[in-house]
């Protein structure tokens, strides 16, 4: 198994299952809701970090989105501007605690030329 070599490929195109409309209606949900439900998903929350790029209708993660936080560092290698604070989606890729289908023989990582997928 790989590791990240920071090659950015998942801030520039963040694939998701949810339509923009979808994460826009839920994220406005969110903001008035009283209180936070600890069983809404982070994945609404983070609407306000996503651009949306296009939508490709045959594959699983028909929604490709671009980073917000996405940059450069002084090396000119991919960063992201909220690291320490990054959203757990980020944090964990590619694995993802309720994830239980992912083959350790099988790419991990949907990007081609994610470090994920090196054999290290």
């Amino acid at each position: 198994m790989g590791r990240c070599k920071r090659r950015g490929h998942c801030c520039q195109d963040v694939r998701l299952a949810e339509s923009p409309e979808l994460l826009r209606e839920a994220y406005e949900y969110w903001l008035r809701s009283p209180s936070i439900d600890p069983k809404f998903s982070e994945i609404y929350i983070i609407y306000p970090m996503l651009t949306f790029l296009f939508e490709r209708p045959d594959e699983d993660l028909p929604y490709h989105y671009r980073c917000k936080h996405f940059t450069r560092d002084s090396d000119n290698l991919p960063a992201c501007s909220i690291y320490e604070i990054r959203p757990r989606m980020c944090r964990d890729f590619p694995y993802y605690e309720d994830v239980t289908h992912l083959d350790r023989n099988e790419p991990l990582s949907p990007y081609d030329g994610c470090g994920y997928n090196d054999p290290d």
